[in-house]
């Protein structure tokens, strides 16, 4: 079936309605979460999902989880929430410890629509949600010179931050859903270690950069349902 990127953006307008920016409370838990895919710009492929959940206090790993499924909705920046959502809600489902906020590869805010992947998985989970991408996609940076320097969209409205620590290249962060921007802002600061990615989405990523080698060299690497 060909994806219909006209009801798509209907679609956006009316998760976007459901979001709310809202201080995010007492967090302890903290999940980070990525995906990959058997070949990103193949459609149908194999998606696979991973969660890390953290303990914010130490950033101990607390569970980690991954599944795979297959995927059918094909690659078109703007609306990988459509594409990616299904493994992510499965791997979800099944986390024993159910995190606080959830941190996402990819946009919040900061999207052409307001509705980037952690937005629309915030908002179907009811759940506070961070997006934590490499890679802007919507929105000037006011100060790039800066380490913390806000991001604006063309109306000059504030809706994320680009982060660069030492070394490193900058990641653009943004609220999702139930956090506002300062407490988007300092969830992430609280969550560096040694790497450019906080080390929720650093971990989720390494995760499923495993799972996806072993899959592709394992023999059921064909299967085609949904499977854990």
């Amino acid at each position: 079936m060909k994806f219909n990127t006209q009801k798509a953006i209907k679609a956006q307008r009316e998760i976007l309605k459901r979001a709310k920016l809202k201080p995010v409370g007492k967090v302890r838990l903290i999940a980070g979460c990525d995906l990959s895919f058997f070949n990103p710009f193949k459609t149908p492929t194999i998606g696979i999902a991973g969660f890390v959940v953290m303990d914010i206090n130490n950033l101990e790993v607390v569970e980690t989880s991954y599944a795979t499924c297959e995927v059918k909705v094909p690659y078109i920046p703007g609306f990988l929430g459509f594409r990616e959502i299904i493994v992510l809600n499965k791997v979800f489902l099944k986390l024993k410890n159910k995190p606080d906020v959830v941190m996402i590869d990819g946009h919040g805010l900061a999207h052409p629509r307001k509705t980037g992947i952690a937005l629309h998985f915030g908002v179907i989970h009811k759940i506070p949600t961070i997006g934590c991408a490499k890679n802007l996609l919507y929105g000037k940076v006011i100060n790039p010179e800066k380490n913390v320097s806000e991001i604006t969209s063309p109306e000059g409205e504030v809706i994320g931050f680009s982060v660069r620590r030492g070394r490193f290249k900058p990641v653009f962060v943004s609220p999702g859903n139930l956090i506002t921007l300062e407490d988007c802002l300092k969830l992430t600061m609280l969550t560096f270690k040694n790497h450019r990615l906080p080390e929720p989405t650093y971990l989720a990523h390494q995760l499923v950069t495993k799972v996806r080698k072993q899959l592709l060299h394992s023999k059921d690497n064909k299967r085609s349902n949904c499977n854990d």
